[in-house]
């Protein structure tokens, strides 16, 4: 399963250069898939033992290295057009950080707190270096590179994980805090360890994928 900005119908993100910006964004997580499953592929055949090259991690080891290189990836072709587009990761969506007067959204956050019973922390924003009004794209990610159910000691499961992402993004796109959300998700854990689960996450991103956008990679670089 592969999935992203093809449902053009569900984007609006408007005129001007925000097409050349979704294109920018798919263009970004293709190059950063390849670009892993190259040089993942390469390091995984310099090592014979089959359970070791199964359990050894790279390049991501967690999701801020995830987002770190999306980002990466996403100023190489940013660059290429004067879109005065910036992003931002991690960021808590607070009156603290955007206050009422300067962002055109602030009010909104109390309700977005009331709705998630938690202020939220995005992991990426892109937004106009330049503007106060409602961001561009708000983004969760998830990197499954062992087992949510084990890091969480059974306090949740990968499914959950995913389901309280959706839940977030569905209310800041609700209140008007973006114009658009999308949900980056890297699979380098269960595809081959636990399959079943695998595809249950699978369905479960094919349910949200007309209302929210997907960029999803399940790598098998290092098993083939």
């Amino acid at each position: 399963m592969e999935t992203g900005f093809n449902n053009t119908e569900n984007l609006e993100m408007g005129k001007d250069n925000n097409s050349e910006i979704e294109k920018i964004i798919e263009n970004a997580w293709k190059m950063f898939c390849e670009y892993y499953d190259g040089k993942v592929s390469e390091y995984a055949k310099q090592l014979k033992d089959d359970k070791k090259r199964a359990n050894s991690h790279w390049i991501c080891w967690n999701e801020s290295d995830l987002m770190l290189q999306f980002g990466r990836f996403f100023y190489k072709e940013l660059d290429k057009i004067d879109s005065k587009i910036e992003i931002h990761f991690d960021k808590n969506l607070n009156k603290n950080n955007f206050k009422p007067g300067d962002y055109t959204f602030a009010n909104k956050l109390p309700e977005l707190k009331n709705n998630l019973g938690r202020c939220p922390k995005v992991d990426l924003i892109i937004t106009p270096e330049d503007d106060y009004v409602q961001f561009l794209i708000c983004g969760e990610a998830k990197y499954f590179h062992c087992s949510e159910e084990s890091i969480s000691r059974g306090g949740r499961t990968a499914e959950e994980s995913i389901e309280k992402d959706f839940k977030t993004l569905s209310a800041i796109k609700k209140l008007g805090i973006a114009k658009n959300v999308v949900f980056i998700i890297f699979d380098d854990y269960y595809y081959y360890k636990e399959p079943e689960k695998s595809k249950n996450i699978e369905n479960l991103l094919e349910k949200y994928n007309k209302e929210i956008k997907i960029l999803y990679h399940d790598s098998h670089a290092k098993t083939k």
